[in-house]
């Protein structure tokens, strides 16, 4: 029982179903609350608020940015939100936390409270106006993990505090903005009848939530100190494979201008659908939920008067008997694959990562980013209690199979002998680097012509290992780990008051600092004696910084000698699929040959040009 117990803490901390709110429109009281020494008031497009003073920070929480989509706005393209007339001189009350987005429940997950009208946002600002009245603040909009199916900006560990706190007390002053955005069934939905005013597809609509968010800044920050030209898009596992996607949208050029990512990338996302694929899916859905029209807009009428819990309870239904056969039957064993997600839909991502990055047709802004050296540590742990165990026989049966590119030299490379028969090592290896660190490098490889800085994060948080004395894998650098040394907050409830051991706290404060650098200057490194300097990446050299508790410089693939290898077989195989033909070179060089699509030219594709590439890149039969 004990070491299920283990398994439950890990699912819920570290796969993002905490969320600390209450039932109802408005969730819990801020948790430092009580520490307030006044009461700013600031106002803005969305009325008047009244938050909170904590030491050095003022905090506004539950702000809206969006129109609810609730109703008819339930899976249209994020609205405005217009402040009615009585709330023009209003102040409203910004220390409570807003409802979650609706999202998939799990086992060791949370019941809720969650609501459709949840587009709120959390604002971590410094007291003291900015010295300059021409320029405000830098500004950081995190986005949360959460696999596009869950979590929240409202969660402990994405507190914004400390953090802040911190950069004042430094002089590198910055605000720093979490949000709510839609995800899974109310997120990543299409169905053919939800078109716009001019026939386009509507879906991806968590992503046009960001982007709601990111234009409420630009019209608001000021209120709050901010600079608006300095904006910072930053994000963890799928937070940061969002950033990336707007990196290659030309719909969000202009609305950032430096970029984080940590774990994730999306130039070959395995879950990133064809529409058609969804409009099946839609069908499923309004068939279980009692809404099998044939008109697919008497559907669609049908399926946005379900009540919310019954549609994201159903849905979770919905993925089981579409994803049990090829290809998708091994990865969902591995919980890669959900079914409402990213697809192509024209506007949003017009065409495929990859190509977009091949060609130069991309958001060109610094940009720093990396992976976790055991991203996979905790996932078998997942695999271990959650499904089926995975042993030695399942590795080379479900798992290497799931490596559809290179099959021969991915099996040689992380055959069980090379890890002295140990399926677990073998398994964390395949899927950390082929999934993560790979991923990222290869990404690094194709943007660094801008300002670009990559790193690996090897460190195994002690303290938190040491408590599990009984944990059946070993440490290791976890996915989503490397924030911990960036919010510095828990819940007390789990680790006491205590979130590092000593030796472990030069590390926190040193990423802590590179980060912070980053928001700020745009690149990492101090002007003064920050050691050690952390290099600009560049396929020819292929540099990057090595976290852990002695920082150092490394070549890449001197770490990850397989990913050359891994990236070939990724950049090939996804090329063959949207119909055309790349290579990488030794040295993490990825190209296009011959494509009738873009010139093989590392310049920036017009992003007019951009904008007007046909939807239809793909195989019909994709």
């Amino acid at each position: 029982m004990l070491p299920y117990l283990y398994a439950m803490f890990l699912f819920w901390l570290f796969c993002v179903l905490l969320i600390r709110t209450v039932s109802g429109l408005q969730g819990t009281l801020y948790p430092f609350a009580n520490e307030s020494i006044d009461t700013p008031i600031v106002s803005t497009t969305s009325g008047r608020f009244a938050g909170l003073t904590i030491r050095q920070t003022n905090v506004w929480i539950g702000i809206p940015y969006a129109a609810p989509p609730v109703g008819l706005l339930r899976w249209q393209k994020a609205q405005p939100y217009v402040k009615n007339d009585s709330q023009n001189d209003t102040v409203r009350n910004a220390t409570y936390y807003s409802p979650s987005c609706p999202q998939t429940i799990r086992e060791g997950g949370s019941s809720g409270p969650f609501d459709e009208d949840c587009l709120y946002l959390n604002i971590w600002a410094p007291h003291t106006p900015p010295p300059s009245t021409s320029t405000g603040y830098p500004v950081m909009l995190w986005l949360h993990g959460g696999a596009l199916q869950e979590g929240s900006s409202t969660q402990i560990v994405y507190d914004g505090l400390s953090w802040t706190n911190t950069a004042i007390q430094a002089n590198k002053s910055f605000i720093m903005v979490s949000i709510n955005y839609r995800l899974n069934v109310f997120g990543f939905f299409a169905q053919s009848a939800l078109i716009d005013d001019n026939g386009q597809t509507i879906a991806n609509q968590g992503l046009s939530d960001q982007r709601m968010a990111m234009k409420w800044i630009q019209d608001n920050i000021g209120y709050f100190g901010g600079d608006k030209n300095k904006i910072t898009l930053a994000g963890q596992s799928s937070g940061s494979t969002s950033v990336c996607i707007h990196m290659v949208s030309p719909l969000s050029v202009g609305l950032f201008h430096a970029a984080i990512l940590e774990s994730g990338s999306c130039d070959t996302v395995p879950y990133m659908f064809d529409k058609k694929f969804l409009y099946s899916t839609a069908n499923d859905l309004a068939l279980r939920v009692g809404c099998n029209m044939t008109d697919s807009i008497q559907q669609l009428a049908c399926l946005r008067t379900i009540n919310s819990s019954l549609l994201f309870t159903t849905a979770i239904n919905v993925s089981i008997p579409l994803l049990t056969s090829p290809p998708f039957k091994d990865q969902i064993k591995l919980g890669q694959v959900f079914p409402f997600n990213v697809i192509f839909d024209g506007i949003e991502i017009p065409i495929h990562p990859l190509q977009a990055f091949l060609s130069g047709a991309f958001n060109h802004v610094p940009t720093l980013l990396g992976a976790n050296q055991d991203e996979f540590v905790l996932r078998l742990l997942y695999e271990e209690y959650f499904h089926p165990p995975i042993n030695a026989e399942d590795y080379l049966t479900r798992v290497l199979p799931t490596a559809t590119y290179n099959q021969s030299d991915i099996a040689t490379r992380y055959n069980l002998s090379v890890f002295n028969g140990n399926y677990s090592e073998a398994f964390i290896a395949l899927m950390s680097q082929g999934m993560y660190l790979c991923a990222t490098r290869r990404m690094a490889g194709y943007i660094a012509e801008q300002p670009t800085y990559l790193y690996t994060y090897n460190h195994a948080p002690e303290f938190y290992f040491l408590s599990l004395p009984s944990l059946i894998v070993r440490p290791g650098a976890y996915h989503s780990s490397e924030s911990l040394n960036l919010f510095q907050t828990l819940a007390p409830s789990l680790y006491g008051n205590q979130m590092f051991l000593l030796d472990e706290f030069n590390l926190a404060t040193s990423i802590r600092r590179y980060w912070t650098n980053m928001i700020t200057k745009h690149q990492p490194n101090d002007d003064d004696n920050m050691s050690p300097i952390w290099p600009q990446y560049s396929s020819l050299t292929d540099q990057t910084i090595v976290l852990d508790k002695n920082i150092t410089t490394a070549t890449f693939s001197d770490i990850y000698p397989n990913c050359d290898i891994v990236s070939a077989g990724h950049v090939k195989i996804f090329g063959e699929y949207l119909g055309f033909n790349a290579t990488c070179t030794a040295g993490n060089q990825c190209f296009m040959i011959n494509s009738t699509l873009f010139t093989s030219t590392t310049s920036q594709t017009s992003f007019v040009h951009f904008a007007n590439m046909t939807l239809d890149t793909k195989p019909d039969n994709a």
